[in-house]
């Protein structure tokens, strides 16, 4: 998956620098150091209205358990990609709050990692069923902030719920392991313990599925995170670390910040607390965090840009074919890790013609 938000242009002035900003959020930058000068519009309000009286709309990103505003003031518009029109103005947060948001992790960490496996998974669950409760306002927020038609987005939030689901579950069967020992004198096990803070950045695309599916097991295993979503969409994931509120994670166990890609990105690299990277988008900003991952010896999980051909061979029916990767392709508009290039039996590649 290649997110909007988190370019594969990387500046190599300055020192290491992990991302540039794309053209759409330096112009959002742009804007965030003049007046405000669009509204937000009709639609926008009718969603944060619903929120608001749910006790779910948030603007502001989570550190140590408090909204928190970045700390020089500054702002970045969160649009409708449909309509240009503003849905929100959020905190536009640098390596301060970063460091801030990681030393909230690392302190949480300590007694997080120790709760019980049926604890960390009555939260999880608890945080599902928020999740699944409130999906048609999740819905949508994604389809306001992303753009995604509202029944895809609706199924985003049972698909992002559905990870919160299993490792609800899975938080207690993190087995461990006895393995026979070559002297009667000695016991050899294996025990699995959670690994530390996580730095977890996350696309546009999916604004929704691609955290639970990092922030799920890392929780669950006794993890604590520190959240990068998306500049383009960040409502979504602060609306669900909300509901994570509510469902009774404490406080410092989730945070988020949003912002200066480069500044948020080298923070959590640079940074000895911070034990994991888990990281979807492009090939190119993934090398870079995986060198930079090496100087702290952090751990990395990297979803990076798919090659997935569609293989049609000439015995195939081609109904079915056809009309499986044409709803495949034109799946929110071909940002998806699905169906690049079609690759034909000779017998049917001329009159099989769906574009590449």
């Amino acid at each position: 998956m290649i997110p909007r938000a988190v370019t594969s242009r990387m500046a190599s002035h300055g020192g290491f620098r992990l991302f540039s900003l794309s053209s759409h959020t330096a112009a959002s930058m742009h804007r965030c150091s003049a007046p405000i000068s669009r509204q937000m519009s009709t639609e926008a309000q009718n969603v944060a209205v619903r929120l608001k009286n749910l006790g779910l709309w948030r603007t502001q990103g989570l550190i140590g358990g408090k909204w928190s505003e970045a700390y020089d003031g500054k702002v970045i518009e969160v649009t409708n990609p449909a309509t240009g029109d503003v849905v929100a103005n959020v905190p536009y947060m640098g390596a301060r709050e970063t460091n801030d948001a990681i030393a909230a992790a690392y302190d949480a960490f300590s007694s997080w990692s120790k709760t019980t496996a049926a604890e960390r998974s009555k939260c999880l669950r608890k945080w599902y069923d928020l999740l699944i409760a409130h999906k048609e306002e999740l819905g949508q927020l994604i389809t306001l902030e992303q753009g995604k038609p509202l029944k895809e987005a609706i199924g985003e939030v049972g698909y992002g719920a559905s990870f919160i689901e299993f490792f609800s579950e899975e938080a207690k069967r993190v087995y461990g392991d006895v393995i026979p020992s070559p002297l009667s004198d000695r016991r050899l096990f294996v025990l699995k313990q959670p690994v530390g803070v996580a730095g977890v950045i996350t696309p546009w695309n999916f604004p929704l599925a691609m955290i639970t599916r990092k922030v799920g097991p890392a929780l669950a295993s006794g993890c604590t995170v520190v959240i990068k979503p998306s500049e383009l969409t960040p409502l979504t994931a602060l609306t669900a670390a909300e509901l994570a509120v509510h469902a009774g994670i404490p406080p410092g166990v989730m945070n988020i910040v949003m912002g200066n890609a480069s500044e948020i990105g080298d923070a959590l690299l640079a940074s000895t607390q911070v034990r994991k990277i888990a990281f979807t988008g492009s090939t190119a900003v993934g090398k870079k965090l995986m060198a930079g991952a090496a100087n702290t010896v952090k751990k990395v999980s990297l979803e990076l840009g798919g090659n997935a051909p569609c293989i049609v061979f000439d015995d195939a029916d081609l109904d079915v074919a056809v009309k499986g990767s044409v709803s495949v392709k034109a799946w929110l508009d071909h940002f998806t890790c699905t169906w690049k290039p079609v690759m034909k039996e000779k017998p049917i590649y001329d009159w099989l013609n769906l574009g590449n």
